[in-house]
This record gives C-alpha cells, sequence and structure tokens, in this order.
C-alpha cells in the first residue's frame, strides 16, 4: 500500500469529469432534450404525489435550477403538446403546468426508463455494492455542497 493517500486525486477528477460528459444524462429521447423529460417527470411525481398542478417555483425547487431556466422549457413543451399552463382561479397571478395526455404518457415511458436504467444497476452491481455506492454517493454530495459553500464566501 502506498504511503501517499492522495495519489488517485487525477483518478477521481476524470471519473467527476466523465461523469458531467456523460451522454446517458444529456441523450436526446422522444424528441424532447433529456432537461425537457426531466420537467414532465417531476410534474408527474407531483401529481403522483397529489398535487393536480405545478408552479414553475415548485418545479425549480425540485430539479434545482433557476426559475427561468424552468419557463424556457416549459415554453418548449407548451409549444410541443406535452403540458399545458394556465392560471390559478384563486390567484390570477399564479400559474399551473399539468401534463397534457401526450405528456402524462412520454412522463411515463421516462419514469419506466429510468426505473429499467437504474434496476439494471442494481443487478450490475449486487445488492450490497449499490447499498455502498448509495452511501458514498451522498456523502460525496454533501461533502461536495459543504466545500462549495467554503468556497462561495468573500
Amino acid at each position: 500500500m502506498s504511503a501517499d493517500p492522495y495519489e488517485n486525486v487525477a483518478d477521481l477528477i476524470e471519473v467527476f469529469q466523465r461523469f458531467g460528459k456523460g451522454e446517458w444524462r444529456k441523450k436526446t429521447m422522444w424528441g424532447l432534450k433529456a432537461s425537457e423529460i426531466r420537467v414532465l417527470v417531476c410534474v408527474k411525481k407531483g401529481n403522483d404525489k397529489g398535487a393536480a398542478s405545478m408552479t414553475v417555483s415548485e418545479i425549480s425547487k425540485m430539479l434545482q435550477v433557476t426559475s427561468p431556466t424552468v419557463t424556457q422549457m416549459i415554453n418548449s413543451l407548451i409549444a410541443s403538446g406535452h403540458v399545458a399552463r394556465s392560471s390559478d382561479p384563486a390567484d390570477r397571478r399564479i400559474t399551473e403546468i399539468t401534463l397534457t395526455g401526450k405528456g402524462e404518457q412520454l412522463a411515463n415511458k421516462a419514469t419506466e426508463r429510468y426505473h429499467a436504467l437504474f434496476t439494471g444497476m442494481i443487478d450490475h452491481l449486487g445488492k450490497e455494492q449499490s447499498d455502498q455506492l448509495i452511501v458514498l454517493l451522498n456523502q460525496v454530495f454533501h461533502y461536495l455542497h459543504q466545500a462549495q459553500s467554503n468556497y462561495d464566501e468573500p
């Protein structure tokens, strides 16, 4: 065993860069961008939890992106007939986003595909390694979140 605990820093950086560039995450499917499909799945999750519709700010929070970014994707999804926008009858300042039949079909299809992809990963790694991966990735996420907030300070 090597005495240098940091000898694999370059390997770790390379792995994270490969994940950032991964085609599995950016692939256009069914004529939509991956980010637009994530919006459909997000609205579907809201529906599954009992919400008839979602607001742009709710979608923004769930996806951890800015409201203007969500608005741009929503406009594209409206144009393609996957979602509809309406005003809240109780407060006309609030815009509600709902899936159309076409959007619901695609959200279901995408959810099934994501589930199959990650089920396959568990089959590939096995239960024990999958559990370890979840723990490790959560630890990495928390570390990077904390490290970033330390860098954000002037």
